[in-house]
């Protein structure tokens, strides 16, 4: 068979997306231009020639989205027949002085923009004309292809340990796979609903068996998992809480990863805990600033978690969602680790994520009319406040076209009625943030990425480091 069924979790990611709520994920990455071997070469051609000699490294960045009529199963992956690469890598520049405002500006942009489903779900943009004489990409890629995990093994296959060239050896001959018709991706989905109750039992067994946790925990351990879930209730009530529109606002800020470790290692927990204090030390800032109460205030971070099993590789997604409230009110920030780490904790032992990924695999088989409508309702119940994601790199030196990596800001879709979402990923030894917000539901996201170096700086004094 020349195509491959969507996952039911990768399915999800296209049913939520609507006009307001894009589902694409993005890495805007900064690199020194100063240690390619041939800087009179343009840069933008040198990209270009690694990406045509290594995507058939990635063969999903060649695929499109089917869908089944219907809806009788979840969509399909295909070879695009039509597959042009110069339809996926765009030119930009960025007027002067070519500051954080103006690479913010061109970022929150195209963030704005759904990516078009009758193409491979990816666009690269290479941006140039940063102050110092810096250069910049934006990756866009459909939530659908992929997680934060995944996108780790993609930058794997485009850039370099040392600074190398562009030019390589040419890719081999590509031949795609007739696309299928609608007769034969219908017959396929009667096929498989015939054989529907068997095989969506025999994969929620495999499901449960590929996650150590869940195999060594059992059945009581995925079940309460569920019951931590449904116990939380629905989300506080925060000015976040919005209808979200089209548009977005994007800010971004970094640090020296080795101080969310010199933190960790003096008033304990991990770099993810720190990461979660930070952010609640931000926070509170900006209720503050919003004239908003904060005492005794939390607010509801949906953080997705990895479920992937040790060594699993691959793109799409293996992550599932759990529910964390954290601090926002006025207190110090020794004492706002030491709740982040108890809430942890008892994330961790609920299993919630573990559950939620359970529950998933069980709709493997589901028609894929049955998942979106299941899909859009969840979208739209009241969970959480703000999405918060940490997506742990590799931290020996990048280098893409000879130039070297400084720092990746990751941008997460926001929810449908929450109007922020954060995320930070530690590449060569950079924690860098990118902040993604409703554009009018976020007016001070500015304000929010200066409270999130001001909250660092606290926990920093706290520990002493």
């Amino acid at each position: 068979m020349a195509w491959e069924r969507l996952t039911p979790l990768d399915a999800s990611f296209l049913y939520l997306e609507r006009p307001p709520t894009h589902m694409h994920v993005a890495g805007l990455s900064v690199f020194d231009p100063s240690t390619r071997p041939d800087p009179t070469r343009p840069w933008f051609e040198e990209i270009e020639y690694v990406i045509a000699s290594r995507i058939h490294l990635v063969p999903r960045f060649r695929q499109k989205v089917l869908e089944v009529p219907g809806g009788l199963a979840l969509p399909v992956w295909v070879d695009d027949p039509h597959f042009d690469l110069g339809l996926h890598l765009n030119q930009a520049a960025l007027p002067a002085p070519g500051g954080r405002r103006e690479l913010a500006d061109l970022v929150q942009r195209a963030l704005s923009r759904p990516l078009d489903r009758s193409r491979p779900l990816w666009e690269l943009t290479v941006i140039e004309g940063l102050e110092g004489g810096l250069v910049a990409t934006l990756m866009k890629v459909h939530h659908a292809m992929l997680d934060g995990i995944a996108a780790m093994q993609l930058a794997a296959a485009v850039y370099d340990l040392e600074p190398r060239s562009g030019v390589s050896e040419p890719p081999p001959p590509w031949n795609p796979e007739p696309e299928p018709g609608p007769a034969e991706l219908l017959a396929d989905a009667l096929r498989e609903q015939l054989a529907h109750p068997a095989r969506a039992l025999a994969a929620a067994v495999a499901r449960v068996r590929e996650a150590p946790d869940l195999a060594s925990l059992g059945l009581g351990s995925v079940l309460a998992g569920v019951r931590s879930l449904l116990d939380l209730g629905t989300r506080p009530v925060s000015p976040l809480d919005v209808r979200v529109g089209p548009n977005r606002r994007f800010a971004m800020t970094e640090a020296p990863l080795e101080r969310y470790r010199d933190v960790k290692n003096a008033l304990g927990g991990t770099v993810n805990d720190v990461v979660l204090a930070v952010v609640g030390g931000a926070l509170h800032r900006l209720l503050r600033s919003r004239g908003q109460p904060t005492r005794g205030r939390a607010l509801r971070a949906m953080v997705p978690v990895s479920v992937r099993a040790p060594g699993e590789q691959g793109l799409g997604n293996r992550v599932a969602p759990a529910f964390l409230d954290i601090p926002v009110g006025a207190m110090s920030a020794r004492r706002r680790l030491a709740a982040i780490r108890k809430r942890t904790a008892h994330l961790k032992e609920s299993m919630m994520a573990m559950s939620v990924d359970a529950i998933v695999g069980l709709a493997a088989y589901a028609p894929g009319g049955m998942l979106a409508t299941a899909a859009k309702l969840a979208s739209r119940g009241p969970w959480f406040n703000l999405v918060v994601s940490n997506i742990p790199g590799p931290q020996q030196p990048l280098y893409l076209a000879g130039a070297k990596l400084l720092a990746t800001y990751p941008s997460m879709p926001i929810g449908e009625n929450a109007a922020l979402s954060i995320a930070c990923t530690s590449l060569g030894g950079t924690m860098a943030f990118g902040l993604t917000g409703d554009r009018d539901g976020m007016p001070d996201i500015e304000l929010l990425a200066a409270a999130i170096d001001e909250s660092l700086a606290e926990l920093c004094k706290a520990a002493g480091v």
